[in-house]
């Protein structure tokens, strides 16, 4: 019969012809039925074309067992053989007819309508004395969990394949006796050979270099019975002669159970870093004799990235000096100008006011001026005795711009009038710097506190072993920020270390602050924890000198007289700035509105009084800048004409305020003749296109 394949047990025919195995045969068909491993006997006698079988038989291939054991024709039985097997078990079984003797064949039967499973039939083809085949018994074997799991392993060679072959460098995998059982691509160029030649082979057998074949191979013995992996640096000769180092990690290879079947390992080649790693060594030992030039050329460096620390504070501070420097610009000229028309009005009452306001505003430019040439330009130090609280309250409103309006900034300074000996343009740019990095600390929201105490030092934990003994003015600056880390704290002093990303910091902040400090006679000191915040203290010697701080006249402003006419709302931050507008819009007759801020200007437009004009500066502090508050304020007002002051003169600034028929932009400092020109002209297109709606 062309069998199907299946493990079969000796055939249960009780005929003359079933009965002739020997008897050492049957015992052993016997021992295999018990055991479970048959599950089917036949006998197929060929001249009849009868096959009979058992029930197991039956069973295997769905066929009827009683017609089974009553025998059926091998045609019957093949119809429950897969269709694609059926023409491999004809060919076995004509092969096995055709010489006599065994006969093997692996194959799928059908179980229920669309399930088949596998089994393996063996049986033996007895001839006649004239070599004719004359009957066929044989037995059944169930081979689907065999055939399953080599189905498992072949997916798993298959996928390690492809995975070994992805994996750069050399990786493989040998047996106990250090066969090469799998390799990828980095392995066959390493070899220098196909796989086909190494594959099954030991490193004894594929390569060259005997000596370092056994080498090899008494690793791998030694990590199989040790049981541990281990790295490794190996010397390997090239397909091209020239000598390399790997580094392989070697690991035992151990299957389900754990049990240690082999090796698996991987190389990389780290000549080239070994060849680094020797110039660098051959380098080193000759550094010595440039160690003049190397820290010459650090010097160097150290002084560019101070100027460019310098630099970095000024484009940060840029925004907030030009807006406060063109502010008091405006009132200056302003003042000017309100002198001029006054006088040529014969009035030369209100001159000497608008001399004083005029005065103010230069002194404080002057100022702004000076710190900002102070931070820019490399200079030594120049030490004089100098009010530190004077100087905070000074760089107060500074600082407040820095560090922006989420930050809440306190300034708690000491009683005490006593003044340090240092250079004044060097505290201001600490005191920036240490502001600068609290802001940072504090992640864009928190609180920083900016204190002084004079205070009795001795020596001690207190005071650097290098400082006499005194007493000392300390300017603090404290925030709830981030803190630092014992690692990061232990470093903060050190030049060109920093937290910031690339391109945020030069690193040399604290460490200019700290050489500022022993340059000048005093100290740094921090402390900060995760989470706490940190402190950072300058000390500096103080000493009982008293400074007579500048005397700046305070100068009357009048209630301005108001006129009758169309009403204008003025909205700017700096009060000099809405003195000259607001004076020179009554003296033409205005009735003029005034506001310090973007909220309160909002307020009084939602309000019921007459506003024919509104004239703002663009910054404003607050939640509101002019632009949100007259776009607030036209949605009650929609034909509003808007006159724009703005201390900024980059375009996106002018992009950012439409200059339609209702709007202008000014560009502070201005002339009082552009503000009137400005305001007629917006006030007289509003009056026509309510005349021509009229």
């Amino acid at each position: 019969m062309d069998q199907s394949g299946n493990r079969t047990s000796p055939c249960g025919d009780t005929s003359p012809a079933a009965s002739r195995p020997g008897t050492d045969a049957q015992e052993r068909l016997q021992l295999a039925l018990d055991a479970g491993a048959i599950i089917g006997t036949w006998v197929w006698d060929i001249a009849l074309d009868r096959v009979t079988a058992d029930e197991r038989f039956a069973s295997a291939f769905g066929l009827c067992a009683q017609r089974c054991m009553a025998g059926i024709a091998i045609e019957e039985a093949f119809e429950s053989i897969h269709p694609d097997d059926r023409e491999q078990v004809a060919l076995q079984i004509r092969s096995a007819m055709s010489r006599g003797g065994a006969y093997r064949c692996e194959y799928r039967v059908r179980q229920g309508e669309d399930e088949y499973r596998w089994i393996e039939a063996n049986g033996r083809a007895e001839l006649d004395e004239h070599g004719q085949p004359v009957r066929f018994p044989g037995v059944l074997l169930d081979i689907e969990s065999r055939r399953a799991a080599e189905a498992e392993r072949d997916r798993m060679s298959v996928l390690l394949r492809t995975f070994t072959s992805a994996v750069p460098g050399v990786v493989y995998a040998k047996d106990l006796q250090g066969r090469m059982l799998v390799a990828n691509h980095g392995t066959t160029e390493l070899i220098g050979k196909p796989p086909s030649f190494y594959l099954g082979k030991t490193d004894l057998d594929f390569l060259e270099d005997k000596q370092q074949a056994l080498q090899i191979m008494q690793t791998d013995q030694r990590i199989m019975r040790a049981g541990k992996a281990e790295q490794i640096e190996e010397q390997v000769d090239m397909p091209d002669g020239s000598a390399a180092t790997w580094l392989s990690v070697k690991a035992p290879l151990r299957n389900d159970e754990g049990e240690i079947i082999g090796l698996i390992g991987s190389s990389m080649d780290v000549t080239a870093r070994k060849n680094a790693e020797a110039a660098l060594q051959e380098l080193n030992r000759s550094l010595e004799s440039r160690v003049s030039q190397a820290v010459a050329e650090r010097e160097a460096a150290q002084a560019a990235l101070r100027q460019a620390q310098k630099m970095e504070a000024v484009g940060q501070l840029t925004g907030g000096i030009a807006h406060d420097f063109n502010n008091l610009l405006a009132g200056i000229t302003g003042s000017l100008d309100l002198i001029k028309l006054r006088l040529s009005q014969g009035r030369q009452a209100d001159v000497e006011r608008y001399v004083g306001v005029a005065q103010g505003a230069a002194q404080r430019a002057a100022a702004l001026t000076h710190r900002l040439l102070a931070f820019s330009r490399r200079q030594t130090l120049q030490p004089v005795h100098t009010d530190i609280n004077g100087l905070i309250l000074d760089l107060e409103e500074l600082i407040r711009r820095t560090v922006g309006p989420s930050i809440t900034v306190k300034v708690e300074l000491s009683p005490s009038t006593d003044t340090c000996l240092v250079d004044p343009a060097q505290v201001e740019n600490a005191l920036i710097n240490l502001c600068i990095n609290a802001r940072d600390a504090l992640l864009g929201g928190g609180c920083m506190t900016i204190s002084t105490t004079s205070q009795w030092l001795e020596h001690g934990p207190d005071l650097d072993p290098e400082l006499a003994p005194g007493r000392y003015l300390s300017i603090c600056v404290a925030d709830d920020g981030i803190g630092m880390s014992p690692e990061v704290l232990a470093k903060a002093f050190e030049p060109f270390f920093t937290t910031k990303e690339v391109g945020a910091g030069t690193g040399l902040g604290l460490s200019m602050i700290y050489g500022f400090a022993k340059q000048s006679g005093g100290q740094v000191r921090i402390e900060s924890h995760p989470g706490q915040g940190t402190r950072v203290s300058l000390q500096l010697p103080s000493h009982a000198v008293s400074v007579a701080l500048d005397e700046r006249s305070e100068v009357s402003v009048p209630s301005p007289v108001a006129h009758a006419g169309e009403t204008v709302l003025v909205v700017d931050d700096e009060p000099s700035v809405r003195l000259f507008v607001t004076e020179l819009l009554s003296s033409q007759g205005y009735l003029v509105l005034e506001a310090a801020d973007g909220q309160a200007g909002l307020q009084l437009l939602q309000s019921d009084m007459r506003i024919d004009l509104l004239v703002t500066d663009i910054g404003l502090p607050g939640t509101l800048d002019g632009r949100q508050m007259a776009d607030a304020g036209r949605q009650l007002r929609p034909a509003l004409p808007v006159l724009y002051m703005t201390g900024f003169a980059e375009p996106h600034v002018l992009h950012d305020c439409p200059q339609d028929q209702g709007s202008a932009v000014l560009i502070k400092p201005f002339a009082l003749e552009r503000l009137v020109a400005s305001v007629s002209q917006l006030l007289g297109k509003s009056a026509g296109e309510q005349q021509d709606s009229a």
